[in-house]
């Protein structure tokens, strides 16, 4: 069991991460996703990106284990974690030390190839090749997925921004697993096998919770004594709404049917108000149009049959909020000022 332990000022410093660009961890995560055959969820990603591994693939591999701890190297902090803030740049630029005290953590539990003792030692080749090679990958398991996979992060940003406006930072906090405990203040999740109880003091740093798609099934705690302590926990969403392979990337034959059904000045009206930070639940959606619950619902499976609207459910509440391709039919009408009364969205 890890126990982390806040003070006042700690709560206080509790932030929900957001990436205008996915973080590198992402890549890594989902190699441990590519090896785990089981469940429906990640299939047909598994699919399309096991045809375009990049040649060294193997090398990552041998670095991130089927499940468990990989290397702290491979994921940059939040000052430099996705490929727009330098997370590759970062990564060629390891410390010896540190590659030699990581790698010698990992050869504990793991059988690792004769090559990593190159790059325990700092060999600045090797550690380019390895930072190269997780570039491609990531273009390839990460890039053509982006829209998608956002889509479901912002569902579930909105939903904690929501609950930590309405209930407070507690809430939010017991509200990241069913296996999390929070009893101020201390919150509790499963710890790494066989390693007992850990205690962490987060000592005035705060805590950034970062949701990532390919978390796995618990949270995973990065904690070290410099920098801002993260919680990477996996967020809520819609297996059959939320697919992140509906069809090829970017090749979607059902768009052009499916968006003729926003031909309407009702329907419009029920996008533009799902792109409120926080979204709307059905019931709400029919109270801000003036119609019927069912009316409501028949709206929003349009627009999420559409790819224009994504539903977030938490607990007995479903609420729906507009994608990246919904926003930005919002702002593309409106910035050519068709609209007639609906924020630019053409009417007939």
């Amino acid at each position: 069991m890890l126990r982390i332990h806040f003070t006042s000022g700690d709560l206080a410093r509790v932030t929900i991460g957001y990436n205008s660009s996915l973080p590198v961890s992402e890549a890594v995560m989902s190699l441990q996703a590519l090896r785990h055959r089981s469940g429906p969820r990640f299939s047909a990603w598994r699919h399309a990106v096991g045809k375009q591994l990049p040649a060294r693939a193997s090398l990552l591999g041998s670095l991130v284990p089927a499940s468990g701890w990989a290397p702290d190297f491979l994921t940059p902090g939040p000052d430099h974690a996705s490929p727009t803030t330098g997370a590759f740049e970062a990564i060629r630029a390891t410390p010896r030390r540190h590659l030699t005290a990581e790698l010698r953590r990992l050869s504990s539990s793991h059988r690792l190839p004769a090559w990593t003792q190159l790059l325990a030692d700092g060999d600045r080749d090797t550690l380019d090749t390895v930072s190269d090679t997780l570039a491609a990958y990531y273009d390839v398991a990460v890039t053509p997925f982006v829209d998608r996979m956002r889509a479901v992060l912002d569902a579930d940003r909105a939903w904690r921004v929501h609950t930590m406006a309405s209930l407070g930072v507690g809430a939010v906090l017991a509200g990241l697993h069913p296996q999390v405990r929070w009893e101020e203040p201390v919150l509790e999740l499963p710890g790494p096998p066989g390693q007992g109880q850990i205690d962490f003091h987060l000592e005035g740093r705060g805590l950034l919770l970062s949701a990532h798609i390919f978390c796995g099934s618990r949270p995973r705690a990065l904690l070290n004594e410099v920098g801002t302590p993260v919680l990477v926990y996996a967020p809520a969403w819609n297996l059959q709404s939320d697919s992140l392979v509906a069809t090829p990337p970017d090749i979607r034959p059902r768009s052009s049917t499916a968006l003729a059904t926003l031909l309407g000045r009702t329907r419009a009206a029920a996008l533009e108000a799902l792109a409120s930070p926080t979204g709307h639940t059905t019931k709400q959606l029919a109270q801000t149009l003036a119609i019927s619950p069912a009316t409501a619902s028949e709206h929003v499976t349009a627009l999420r049959d559409a790819g224009l609207v994504t539903s977030l459910r938490q607990a007995n509440t479903m609420r729906h909020t507009t994608t990246n391709l919904g926003t930005k039919l919002i702002s593309t009408a409106t910035s050519t000022g068709t609209g007639t009364g609906t924020g630019g969205i053409r009417l007939p």
